[in-house]
């Protein structure tokens, strides 16, 4: 639930959402009759229309669910938008979004991230944003597999039926979209988040026979009126991101370089590494494509890369050299790699600022061997900001000259 609060406000600043109006209403009425039924697991839903003519919706976790005009357009009755209303509410209700993320990275982080994580207030989504994981930058929390669209076809069957809807429509509602797309499942962007699972008509029927019998006369009779304002809005504010879109990088700098700006902090990377966060956000994870490894088991780490976070300590009483020795701490219990060591803490100063450097070694994910971790601590507002310098040992001498640029292009505001 929170993931989906979190992703929603990025929706809203993305997509050409329509705050109110009978068109609004008209959808919201639709989705609290869903939301309303057992199976819909009691999740706080929210139903929202967006102003884009595009054949689309889809559903965040723990309940907002959009739907665009486009849906109304092209639909050819109530039952059919209900369809596509319960078939998101299904994906909420089955926890779809949030079991794609689990399958795919586990979580398990080297300890440097989630040293970082343990002291962010970057929320969830600036946490995932971190491994490249968001609504647009690998698709995973907007982007179901084959199975799953199945099972949210037969729960949306079962709670339109309870509803007074023909489920039928939801299938055909379907196949209509993918006959318009030429028979491509991928030709629209409906199907591209949701790919068909075969035949829905055909395993609809067997479901529905299954149900008990009811007269399907729910309809409100307020579709055609519906279909026209949706004719009659105006063009879109805003173009949606496409789902699987990379994540936009900051323009290139004179000097090739790129400048990623926090939430009180600005720092230049190398242009073909990767900025993985939030934009002012409070936290940062640049790398190169080829320092982020993905185990076969989903695992992500950063082999290669910097971290720049915001470490505030939970007593509210701040001491730079104190929490300096409380991050570092943390850092070298989380990651059993780096052994029961007591690292030299080193004062030393960075643009006029006093600052600590630590250097760790731990294993690295990359090749093996030896991986150096140089975590530099900064004095900033009352806390600390940290970052932490991330290589192989092998790679150290190259990537010093990158790294030391970096630490000294940090500006802090």
């Amino acid at each position: 639930m929170q993931m989906g609060r979190e992703y929603a406000q990025q929706i809203e600043q993305q997509y050409d959402v329509i705050q109110s109006g009978p068109l609004v209403d008209y959808v919201k009425g639709l989705g609290q009759k869903i939301a309303s039924q057992q199976e819909a697991n009691g999740f706080p839903y929210v139903f929202k229309v967006v102003n884009d003519p595009g054949i689309n919706a889809f559903a965040l976790p723990g309940g907002p669910i959009y739907i665009n005009s486009g849906i109304i357009l092209n639909a050819q009755n109530e039952s059919q938008v209900m369809g596509v209303i319960a078939h998101e509410v299904s994906h909420v209700a089955l926890r779809h979004s949030t079991n794609q993320v689990s399958k795919s990275y586990m979580i398990q982080l080297p300890a440097m991230i989630a040293g970082m994580y343990g002291q962010s207030r970057g929320g969830l989504t600036g946490m995932l944003s971190q491994l490249g994981v968001g609504l647009a930058s690998n698709g995973l929390l907007m982007k179901f597999s084959r199975g799953a669209e199945r099972q949210a076809d037969l729960l949306g069957a079962r709670m339109m039926s309870q509803v007074g809807y023909n489920p039928i429509e939801m299938a055909r509602f379907f196949e209509t979209l993918e006959a318009k797309a030429g028979g491509k499942s991928g030709g629209s962007d409906f199907f591209a988040s949701h790919p068909n699972p075969g035949n829905r008509v055909k395993y609809v029927s067997e479901e529905v026979t299954l149900l008990p019998q009811r007269e399907f006369n729910a309809d409100t009779g307020k579709f055609q009126k519906m279909q026209q304002l949706a004719r009659n809005l105006p063009t879109p504010r805003k173009k949606a991101a496409a789902p699987g879109e990379a994540p936009s990088q900051p323009p290139q700098n004179s000097d090739g370089s790129r400048t990623w700006a926090g939430a009180d902090f600005t720092i230049n990377y190398p242009s073909a590494w990767l900025g993985l966060g939030e934009a002012r956000g409070p936290t940062v994870t640049i790398a190169p494509r080829e320092g982020i490894k993905q185990e076969a088991n989903g695992a992500v780490q950063i082999g290669f890369g910097v971290i720049v976070a915001k470490y505030e300590d939970d007593d509210g009483r701040f001491d730079f050299k104190n929490d300096t020795q409380k991050l570092i701490a943390q850092i070298i219990q989380q990651n059993p790699s780096m052994g029961n060591v007591q690292p030299q803490i080193n004062q030393n100063q960075v643009n006029g600022r006093n600052v600590y450097v630590t250097r760790l070694v731990s294993k690295s994910p990359l090749d093996g061997g030896n991986e150096i971790d140089t975590v530099v601590t900064i004095e900033h507002r009352g806390g600390m900001l940290y970052i932490v310098f991330i290589a192989p040992e092998r790679e150290m001498q190259n990537a010093q000259g990158d790294f030391d640029n970096m630490l000294n292009s940090l500006r802090l505001q």
